[in-house]
């Protein structure tokens, strides 16, 4: 269970942080960028070995 939802957050992450790149407004992409960073974070944080 924790595979797939790491490889959601990443994905998630990844699209985020894409889609920001692509948007003009100033806030809306900064809302973005960090949502992606949080997911990829997140997704690094599951596959950490415990």
């Amino acid at each position: 269970m924790d595979f797939i939802f790491m490889v959601v957050a990443f994905i998630v992450g990844l699209v985020f942080l894409v889609s920001g790149s692509h948007i003009r407004s100033s806030m809306i992409s900064k809302s973005c960028y960090g949502v992606g960073t949080f997911g990829v974070l997140l997704a690094m944080y599951i596959a950490w070995p415990k």
